[in-house]
């Protein structure tokens, strides 16, 4: 999977009116949802870095010889786009740097999001932006859950046409 063709497949659009939310569904139709007392708690962000540095590890894995590599692909992929993965002049990043952004308990070296996106892409794991998007309603949306997706729009599609089928018969 690359990280272009994630989808989110929740909940593109969302008003919010007095006491009700109005949900516009990927298929067009508008759902009515009642609102939580605390649907403005924003909880799931205070716990954002540590579950995304975690997630991060995870990835990277404990070897010290394989996170040497990572950085190397995380560097390749970041020259071969031509982009900054961090602040200064530099247009590679160290293992040290790699380390400050998966130690959990380093708060002043978090990961810029596009550094996220090229971890995501060296290590083909999308777990760690998997936690950026959950803490905003999203998800990445996996080959098999295309797939599932899409086996269930054929079902619906394959039921709709039975049911327009019918009422022809009916009417003949």
């Amino acid at each position: 999977m690359t990280l272009a063709q994630a989808q989110p497949w929740v909940n593109v659009h969302q008003q919010v009116q007095i006491g009700r939310s109005l949900t516009t569904r990927a298929d067009g139709k508008t759902m009515q949802k009642q609102l939580s007392l605390f649907h403005d708690d924003h909880g799931a962000l205070a716990g954002l870095v540590p579950a995304l540095r975690a997630a991060m590890n995870r990835a990277a894995g404990a070897d010290s010889a394989g996170r040497k590599l990572l950085v190397d692909k995380v560097n390749d992929i970041s020259r071969q786009a031509g982009l900054r993965l961090t602040t200064g002049n530099t247009l590679s990043i160290s293992k040290d740097t790699l380390d400050k952004w998966l130690a959990p308990s380093d708060r002043d070296h978090t990961p810029s999001l596009l550094a996220v996106v090229v971890f995501c892409a060296a290590t083909r794991d999308p777990a760690p932006l998997q936690m950026v998007l959950r803490a905003i309603g999203l998800d990445v949306m996996t080959e098999e859950d295309r797939r599932h997706r899409d086996y269930g729009r054929a079902c619906l599609a394959e039921r709709e046409a039975r049911r327009r089928k019918k009422i022809l018969e009916g009417s003949i």
